[in-house]
């Protein structure tokens, strides 16, 4: 096995130096791509007398806060400038490589993803870094942060921010449907009451009761009910569709990307182990197993519940519905934070909303996200190694309030505030602790893009046990080059909850 690893990875370095091509992002995780001579702008005034560090990044939206925080760098440093420099996202490692051996202005440092490390190292592109001052990176960063940048055992860059998703539910919906439910149930209590009344005074005696029955339930009450009730695994979320009084203008309680593997991959997060938990391990192939079989089945069956067609959904439409209140619940990723308080302020949404983790997939098997981490990573090939490596510690630990008010990054350090949206992002915060950082191997690189796959067609009616048993004997055979074929797994057919669930719900919609 070490033996065919060894050569594959001999090809792919080739690649890399060569003619390599590698994503930069996962599936969902929005990539811009600038023309490759578009700079930041050089921190000029304190150029003089200074070394220059050169700092690329493929993403738009960090231009003025690399720009002003590289300035900020130089004021107080007496010996380095720092030159951010934006470039195209295409072909980025091979440009960094490219550079390394030919221009005089190489990257010293440049921002890159935690699964693209491996490839990097390899090609002597990530060497790794050592924190300055000896600082304890584990009271510095989330432990997530660190497993990303982790290969070989070693920390081959610093974790700077991270993406992951969560949901989000109509606060506004489940506010009225609480204090509708808690007052009906009032209302039966009472009468039993006033069962004798005589006929003419019922009129009197309803509003009297109306508002008897208002008196008594507190908005305290209400917010513990809504509170009580958001589902946290997938049986609730079945269940609250179920019970849920849907307003006038809902189309459905809950509508996320079906077709991105970003919002789906919890299903399967917590069954499956592609490299261990620094992703790196090519003995920790574990993808074909009972609970990922039963995960990606749940999901299938969301399909015959909600009916969401995969040819006219989309994250950004789903984010436009979720404003409009057509929805009620659905998954969306950090940048949901910025954009609904914006539409909120705006006055283009007139509910109150409220972000939560994303539910388990039942009370015995937990539900796990999908998480993209950026890293500063030091160029090998940099002549100010030094230099670099305490820019990138100093960039990466700069104020998590500011990179988010900046750039709408959120940022991994332990402890952060995030300023003005705090509350909502330590919910991005707390998902990204436990979920699964993208792997870094080079034999599984096209692993996700086979998942998301997969997915798709099981939405679609495909057999999971089928299509698990497939995308295991393809990893694996990717990884030891020798064809592995998985004893089928036979799960014993049960009648549950949420099928019952399911069968009254398709009925009540062949009905309407």
């Amino acid at each position: 096995m070490h033996s065919f690893r060894s050569r594959v990875i001999a090809i792919l370095i080739t690649l890399v130096i060569v003619g390599g091509c590698i994503a930069v992002a996962a599936a969902g995780y929005e990539i811009r791509y600038p023309e490759p001579e578009e700079e930041g702008e050089p921190a000029s005034a304190y150029a003089i007398g200074k070394d220059t560090i050169y700092l690329w990044y493929t993403d738009e939206s960090l231009s003025d806060y690399l720009n002003t925080e590289a300035v900020n760098y130089s004021s107080v440093n007496d010996e380095i400038r720092v030159v951010p420099v934006l470039v195209s996202g295409r072909d980025y490692l091979e440009s960094i490589s490219d550079a390394s051996m030919t221009d005089e202005e190489l990257p010293d440092l440049y921002i890159a993803t935690g699964d693209t490390l491996e490839k990097a190292n390899l090609a002597g592109l990530a060497e790794p870094v050592m924190p300055p001052d000896n600082a304890n990176i584990t009271d510095v960063f989330l432990q997530t942060a660190l497993d990303a940048v982790t290969y070989n055992g070693n920390l081959v860059a610093y974790p700077m921010f991270m993406e992951c998703s969560a949901m989000c539910y109509n606060y506004t919906y489940l506010e009225q449907w609480a204090r509708n439910t808690l007052e009906a149930e009032i209302r039966a209590q009472l009468a039993e009451e006033e069962k004798n009344a005589e006929e003419e005074e019922k009129a009197r005696q309803e509003a009297e009761l109306q508002e008897k029955i208002s008196s008594m339930v507190s908005d305290e009450d209400v917010v513990a009910y809504v509170e009580e009730h958001i589902p946290t695994t997938i049986d609730e979320l079945l269940g609250l569709s179920d019970d849920f009084d849907a307003p006038e203008g809902v189309d459905t309680i809950f509508k996320w990307a079906v077709t991105d593997i970003f919002y789906n991959y919890f299903f399967i997060g917590d069954s499956i182990d592609v490299g261990g938990p620094y992703g790196d391990d090519p003995a920790r192939i574990d993808i074909y197993n009972e609970d990922a079989i039963k995960g990606l089945t749940t999901y299938q069956k969301l399909n015959q519940f909600f009916s969401i067609s995969t040819d006219d959904v989309s994250y950004g439409g789903v984010i436009e519905d979720f404003e409009f209140g057509r929805i009620v619940m659905t998954i969306v990723t950090s940048d949901a934070v910025r954009s609904l308080a914006q539409a909120k302020a705006d006055g283009d949404m007139e509910y109150e909303y409220r972000f939560t983790a994303l539910p388990d997939i039942s009370d015995t098997s937990a539900g796990r996200s999908m998480s993209v981490t950026d890293a500063i990573v030091v160029n090998g090939y940099s002549s100010h190694k030094e230099a670099a490596n305490d820019f990138a510690y100093y960039l990466s630990t700069s104020a998590p309030d500011t990179l988010y008010d900046w750039t709408g990054k959120v940022s991994v350090l332990k402890d952060a505030n995030y300023g003005e949206h705090n509350d909502e992002l330590q919910v991005f915060a707390r998902e990204y602790e436990d979920s699964v950082p993208l792997p870094k191997m080079l034999e599984t690189s096209n692993y996700w893009v086979n998942l998301e796959m997969l997915f798709a067609s099981v939405w679609d009616g495909a057999d999971a046990n089928e299509g698990l048993k497939k995308l295991s004997e393809q990893m694996k055979l990717q990884v030891t080059g020798e064809p592995v074929t998985e004893e089928t797994i036979i799960i014993p057919e049960e009648v549950e909850e949420e099928d019952e669930i399911i069968e009254e719900g398709s009925e009540e919609d062949s009905e309407e």
